[in-house]
């Protein structure tokens, strides 16, 4: 049969068979949309079931940690099986679900993975992060009630004690440098008294009478040589000159000693007015301080322990009475002060008493232009009578009031012995405490150079290699710098210090009491997991040594270590002890204010007070290295361990960057583990695929077109997922 077109258009033109053709194009077109529907469903799946598998992978990588750092140091860090194997075989066993021969949905499978570090415990924020997690419940707790609650009921009476121990000890030195020069004062004013009374007195008693008794004579004899006839010789020429010349040098040996006593008076009056003058000025500085008292005296730390609600703290068993009596010794600085115008009338005494040697200056000179008149035969024996009388009662009535025994230097010297009549009791007791606290120096001493250390100083000098390669490691510099030298040179600068230092730690503690957080937690993470010292190794008596250097290895002070830094096998027991000591000085030094009130004198009062706190400070620590723990304080009787103290004095120092290096290196060195390679975060990789059913060209399309995150290889699509995660 033959087509032409005519026969063509008719056959388009049938209606038989149009509906078919029709259902043929669209169902071609419905299908091509379900395959794309049913192949994004499918890979939507996928890629979830990628994510999940990667998630799961991680986190088995992560569940390798090392148990030894777990047990001991509460850290988390990997360790024990691959981990990448194990975030391999997690993510495939993810997937695997499905019955060998069953129907499979997503045939997936792995084409690579593999896992990364991301962070190390030797850094030193991840470190503190995971200590940070450990401590955030129990360290607020033990803190609060084991240490801070102890220290409330005795906050206001250390306040009262360290602004008498900061009061008294300055105004001691202005004191003692105030007697010195009024003692300068008083000294001049006897080496005045002590020139005029050198040559006066004997040339007073002897030479001047013996010229006015041979007056006669030598008028006599001028008289008999002036009656004699021409040419006779004079009979008494010799006698006459001899007289002459005794008489006039007698007067001028008089008259240039009472000149010489007033040149030196008025030198010594001008040392002695500015003597006077700095005592003045010191006295000034007392008052200062005692009116200063009257001022508001802000409490610091103190007070904002004391104003606190703390959990278990329990009522002092200070009276309000001691704590009259403790706020009184500081109050008696103003009984130190001398009066204005005490100063004013001393320094008209020392012009009165050049005034009166001028007086007999004057007076000696008189009687030696008496005695050249007298010479001339203008005088007469009775003018020169008349001035000796007046000169010598010029003299003694000077002698009667600044003589050795005259009224006015005895008055004075009274007045001194009455002012310092406890200085003598007081130096007394600050030489004691001297003494002692050199017997607590030299103890001190004595636990540095424990012998047979070698052994010992080997760890000490690995973990400071470790502690400067994590300093290293976290590009950290070692800012601090140690003490270990917590005792002044002398009792009173001790106290000092001490008293210090506990003001220190009362603000330390409210610090951490108001939400500075992070500190705290540190600390109480060092008491808790590390070692201190044993306290009955401290040997306190016969310098027996005992097996005191046996205990100062690492792993018996690593607290110690960790607190002060120090190298040396037992500098860092010595720099507790020395701590511990001068703690216990600022306590008992409370306790004696109060007991030693009733000695009155503010000074003495101080000395008696420091005598007292380092002779029960020593006991103290005797009974510390039997008992391991000892009673705040006789108002305060909770007991406090020697790792409480510890606990204290971290908080005194602060923590830093060299301080979570070295509690870096002492876990390393006890576990052998170098923390900055050990991983606290991984970064999982995972690369999967999925058979595509449908299209993959078309597909491919939309990957190159950015629909798609993945890559079309052949007939499978291929995805990527990174996924990170770490320990708390």
């Amino acid at each position: 049969m033959r087509w032409n077109g005519d026969s063509v258009a008719r056959v388009w033109r049938r209606e038989e068979g149009s509906v078919s053709l029709y259902l043929i194009v669209s169902t071609a077109a419905m299908l091509l949309l379900t395959s794309l529907l049913i192949d994004f469903a499918r890979i939507a799946a996928f890629e979830r079931q990628t994510e999940l598998a990667a998630q799961s992978g991680i986190r088995s990588a992560l569940s390798a940690y090392d148990d030894g750092l777990y047990e001991r140091y509460a850290l988390f860090g990997t360790g024990g099986s691959d981990r990448g194997e194990l975030f391999e075989h997690a993510a495939q066993h993810n997937w695997t679900g499905e019955t060998a021969g069953s129907f499979r949905l997503l045939n997936m499978k792995t084409e690579a993975s593999h896992v990364d570090s991301y962070e190390v415990l030797g850094s030193h924020e991840v470190f503190k992060r995971q200590v940070l997690e450990e401590m955030k419940y129990k360290a607020p707790i033990d803190f609060t009630l084991e240490i801070a609650s102890k220290f409330v009921p005795i906050a206001e009476a250390m306040k009262e004690a360290s602004n008498s121990v900061d009061l008294l000890g300055q105004v001691q030195q202005l004191y003692e440098e105030r007697e010195k020069k009024l003692d300068e004062v008083l000294a001049l004013q006897k080496q005045a008294a002590a020139a005029a009374s050198e040559r006066l007195p004997a040339l007073l008693s002897s030479t001047g009478p013996s010229i006015i008794n041979g007056y006669g004579n030598y008028v006599r004899w001028k008289s008999e040589d002036a009656s004699l006839e021409d040419g006779e010789e004079p009979a008494h020429q010799a006698q006459i000159a001899a007289y002459v010349s005794r008489a006039a040098s007698g007067a001028a040996s008089i008259a240039a000693s009472g000149s010489q006593a007033l040149n030196l008076h008025q030198e010594y009056e001008q040392q002695a007015q500015a003597a006077l003058l700095e005592a003045k000025q010191y006295n000034a500085s007392i008052q200062v301080f005692a009116d200063s008292l009257s001022a508001s005296q802000a409490g610091g730390g103190y007070d904002r322990i004391s104003q606190k609600e703390i959990a278990g703290s329990e009522p002092a068993s200070m009276t309000p009475a001691k704590l009259n009596e403790l706020q009184q010794s500081g109050g008696a600085i103003a009984a130190l002060v001398l009066e204005s115008d005490w100063f004013e009338i001393y320094a008209e005494e020392l012009q009165k008493q050049t005034a009166a040697i001028q007086r007999v200056s004057n007076q000696s000179a008189q009687f030696k232009a008496s005695v050249s008149s007298a010479l001339s035969r203008q005088g007469s024996s009775s003018s020169m009578s008349l001035a000796l009388q007046d000169l010598k009662s010029s003299y003694n009535e000077y002698e009667m009031l600044y003589g050795v025994t005259g009224s006015i230097i005895q008055s004075r010297d009274a007045e001194r012995t009455k002012r310092q009549a406890s200085d003598k009791e007081r130096k007394a007791n600050e030489a004691a405490a001297s003494s002692k606290l050199s017997e607590v120096k030299q103890l001190v001493e004595q636990l540095k150079a424990a012998p047979d250390q070698e052994e010992n100083r080997k760890a000490f000098q690995q973990v400071e290699q470790r502690k400067e390669a994590n300093l290293k490691f976290n590009q950290a510099v070692q800012h601090e710098v140690s003490s270990s030298e917590p005792l002044g040179e002398d009792s009173g600068e001790t106290v000092q210090q001490s008293m210090s230092e506990v003001g220190s730690i009362y603000s330390g503690m409210a610090d951490l009491l108001d939400d500075v957080r992070d500190p705290l937690y540190i600390n109480e993470y060092v008491a808790h997991r590390f070692k201190a010292f044993d306290p009955k190794q401290f040997i306190l008596s016969n310098g027996q040594q005992g097996t005191f250097s046996q205990e100062l290895a690492l792993e018996n002070q690593e607290v110690e270590y960790i607190l002060y830094g120090f190298h040396e096998p037992a500098a860092n027991v010595a720099a507790a002890y020395g701590e511990l000591f001068a703690l216990r000085l600022a306590l008992r030094t409370m306790e004696g204010f109060i007991e030693c009130r009733a000695l009155g004198h503010p000074l003495l009062v101080f000395s008696a007070a420091v005598l007292y706190g380092i002779e029960k400070a020593i006991a103290d620590m005797a009974v510390l290295s039997e008992k391991g723990s000892i009673p705040l304080s006789k108002y305060a009787p909770a007991e406090l361990s020697y790792l409480d103290y510890l606990r204290l004095f971290l908080v005194l120092h602060g923590v830093n960057e060299a301080r979570i290096a070295r509690m870096i290196a002492v876990i390393e060195q006890n576990t052998g583990t170098d923390l900055s390679k050990v991983s606290t975060g991984l970064t999982g990789e995972l690369t999967a695929s999925v058979n595509l059913w449908f299209l993959p060209g078309l597909m491919r399309s939309f990957t190159a077109g950015g629909i798609l995150s993945g890559k079309v290889k052949g007939n499978r699509y291929e995805t990527t997922r990174t996924i990170g995660w770490f320990y708390g």
